[in-house]
């Protein structure tokens, strides 16, 4: 579902042809009373629309005065289908040879609801203009062209529709038609990543037609840190109204060294015109080029409970996951559906800010495209996790712990290298997990929607489950929902490396030899929607009798940013005598490996090989080396272009 957002300014100028954009109808709600003219249709026997001025945190520009919203949700399961209109009066739309239709709107679905937008002249027969199935975000402004079905007559009608069975809602608000300017063209954005290795880079982007005539071509420019102007034109295009295009400059920015890079991208003169709105013709975006690219690992963050019937089923996802996924962390925080015993204050606070339900998860804390909230429902765990494994990372995290089993105390050395100057507030976290946390009471057991589902893992194990096994449970968050504050510098520096000590009795009800810790940093900002985790690790809780040791580190660094060699995976992992690297040179390359063990120490190396373009597979023998943590740095030339870990369990 493409996302639409409109900015244009109400002017009036002379010259070239050129039309402000001319409002044509609005409504927003804000009677109490259904406007005069619209009409609320139940077609079904299964409800009508209905205005709410709070509901669902419906959350458009206006929804405190009032908005209309189909909230089947509420209907309960009477198992009557819904199917409603809401339509407007005439709309009289002659003498306006372009027209646009916007809205704000949350649509929330759950199984097969749908939302439609017809158009009509005459309330008999309607033209559809736009379909609605996935979840919208909170709000959505919408912009749809209806110039075909409502241009120059004098009575159009917008019809929005509902259908659905005990599904969730659709909340429309702040209406609007509109005759947009001639010509408006806009940057949407800069699409470069924010971290970068030492490359020559690209600018990239897209842009977006928000005037009436269809544009064929555009001048575009872009500067780095308030550098000479770099120009481009473009011909040759056809953007229609409201229609975006992707645009990638010929001349690229060397970043060789460290630093950042502020890149202001700039567009004009669409048609070879000038336009009324000048307010959305350009963009900023910030790129900071690292020294090193780490090794990136993800976290997944299951909120959970034992009163949540369908938790169970996100227990076997987490499990799936990270059998399959060795560069995947999970860990369960126990709210988003109520509280239970091992629920936290901390756990409630991350919930809040990033769920409405379980099992849901935040992964990396990142709000994915086309979601509407940070926690995802568990059929996007995997996709998402394995996404955020290749996301360039500014940051490595290195810690070490000791433990005294006697007394119980725990002391966590935690430290994060960044590769890069960040002008940014970044936070180190240390996580305490228990798994299988097992206990007795309604606290603990399991609710079980799927005991009598014969497909499922849990069918037949009661419902609830006594006993049942709480997978990898945060006991503590060492730093808060948040981050400690005050450890990592205001910028970064390119090598700084920001340490913080955690001291902690771990309680005598935890089983400590079921103990892992996961060091974590985080980015903080104001929307929660940007507190992204930037990398992870987990380690083992040490004896204090045993040598204390690295748990990450950040050997096999990635020293390039395009390489000839490619899906490279490695099988078996875990292993045992032999571990295969299996691998694709696009071209002829020179390929090389280096084995790093936990702390960093190379252990052995695969001498270069000349190889011809083709699929080949490396065999490692892995018989000498200690069970434990491994990582196999890929180099080509001798410059490390991937990092693997691996498993040696024999």
């Amino acid at each position: 579902m493409k996302r639409f957002t409109l900015t244009i300014a109400v002017l009036v100028v002379a010259g070239f042809g050129l039309m402000a954009q001319t409002t044509i109808f609005t409504e927003n709600f804000s009677s109490t009373n259904l406007p005069s003219g619209w009409q609320n249709v139940d077609n079904s026997g299964g409800g009508t629309w209905a205005r709410k001025t709070s509901s669902h945190s419906f959350a458009s520009t206006t929804a405190s005065n009032g908005f209309m919203i189909f909230d089947a949700d509420a209907k309960g399961n009477d198992s009557k289908a819904e199917n409603a209109d809401l339509i407007t009066a005439a709309i009289n739309c002659s003498g306006h040879n372009h027209v646009a239709l916007q809205f704000e709107q949350y649509f929330q679905q759950y199984a097969a609801a749908l939302g439609t937008v017809f158009v009509s002249t005459d309330g008999i027969s309607w033209s559809q203009v736009y379909t609605v199935t996935n979840t919208t975000d909170n709000p959505e402004v919408t912009l749809i062209d209806i110039t075909t079905a409502a241009a120059n007559q004098p009575t159009v009608y917008i019809k929005f529709n509902y259908t659905g069975d005990y599904d969730y809602w659709w909340a429309i608000d702040d209406i609007k038609l509109f005759e947009p300017a001639a010509l408006d063209i806009s940057v949407e954005s800069i699409t470069n990543n924010q971290y970068v290795g030492l490359s020559n880079q690209t600018v990239s982007g897209v842009v977006k037609n928000n005037g009436a005539e269809t544009i064929t071509s555009f001048d575009m420019t872009y500067t780095d840190n308030g550098g000479s102007a770099v120009v481009q034109s473009v011909s040759g295009v056809n953007i229609q109204s409201f229609q975006t295009y992707s645009f990638s400059f010929n001349q690229p920015i060397a970043m060789s060294t460290p630093m950042l890079h502020t890149i202001v991208v700039n567009v004009s003169a669409p048609n070879n015109g000038s336009e009324t709105n000048l307010a959305n013709n350009s963009a900023t975006k910030d790129v900071t080029a690292l020294s090193a690219i780490p090794v990136k690992n993800a976290l997944i963050e299951e909120f959970t409970t034992a009163q949540c019937q369908y938790c169970p089923r996100g227990t076997s996802t987490m499990n799936g996951i990270l059998a399959g996924h060795s560069n995947i962390i999970g860990v369960a925080l126990h709210a988003g559906f109520g509280t239970d015993a091992m629920t936290t204050a901390d756990h409630s606070t991350v919930a809040a800010a990033f769920t409405s339900g379980a099992p849901t998860a935040a992964v990396d804390r990142v709000l994915f495209a086309g979601e509407e909230a940070v926690g995802v429902d568990d059929g996007n765990w995997e996709t998402y996790g394995v996404q955020e494994t290749n996301r360039v990372t500014p940051v490595a995290i290195i810690a070490d712990n000791t433990y005294n089993s006697g007394t119980r105390e725990l002391v966590v050395n935690t430290s994060a290298k960044f590769f890069g100057p960040i002008n940014d507030d970044f936070r180190i976290n240390c996580y305490i997990i228990e798994d299988s946390v097992t206990g007795t009471g309604s606290g603990y057991n399991q609710i079980n929607a799927y005991n009598n589902v014969s497909s499922s893992e849990w069918y037949q194990k009661g419902n609830p489950i006594v006993g049942f096994q709480h997978r990898h449970v945060c006991r503590q968050m060492l730093g808060g929902a948040w981050g400690s504050t005050g450890v990592i510098s205001t910028p970064t520096t390119d090598g700084g490396v920001y340490s913080k000590q955690y001291t902690y009795t771990l309680p005598a009800g935890w089983n400590d030899s079921r103990v892992k810790l996961v060091v974590l940093v985080q980015h903080y900002a104001a929307n929660k929607n940007d507190r992204n985790i930037l990398n992870a690790m987990e380690l083992d809780l040490n004896s204090a009798d045993s040598t204390r040791y690295v748990a990450a580190v950040y050997n096999g660094i990635k020293e390039v940013s395009a390489t000839n060699v490619g899906e490279v995976s490695l099988y078996p992992n875990p292993a045992a005598d032999i571990l295969n690297i299996s691998y694709t040179l696009s071209k002829d390359a020179t390929v090389s490996f280096g084995i790093y063990n936990i702390i960093g120490q190379n252990v052995m190396n695969i001498e270069p090989s000349a190889l011809n373009k083709g699929d080949y597979r490396t065999r490692v023998n892995t018989a000498d080396l200690k069970n434990g943590v491994y990582f196999v740095s890929v180099k080509e030339n001798n410059k490390t272009v991937n990092t693997l870990k691996f498993v040696v369990n024999k």
